[in-house]
């Protein structure tokens, strides 16, 4: 019920709805997105704490493997879990 309140607050106030935002979570982070749709992302970061705790969390892994080097199998597991969520629409507002 939250995620069908949240999508029609999101849509009224002309932001993405969650699901819509994690599908272009990976490329906003990469730096990937035209100009309008980062800022409509953004927007909606702004405005939704658990999207925005998603987005921390991919960032941290996205980091964590960066910098290492080698994938830790422990940060391997975080991403793909957090994928399976984002890809079972378990990830919402």
């Amino acid at each position: 019920m939250m995620t069908l309140i949240s999508d029609v607050m999101n849509r009224l106030m002309g932001r993405l709805t969650c699901r819509e935002t994690l599908e272009l979570l990976q490329q906003h982070l990469d730096g990937e997105l035209p100009a309008d749709q980062t800022r409509r992302v953004a927007e909606h970061l702004d405005h939704c704490r658990l999207c925005n705790a998603e987005s921390d969390i991919y960032e941290q892994i996205k980091q964590a493997i960066m910098t290492s080097g080698v994938a830790d199998p422990d940060v391997v597991q975080r991403l793909e879990r957090f994928g399976e969520r984002v890809g079972n629409g378990e990830i919402v507002d």
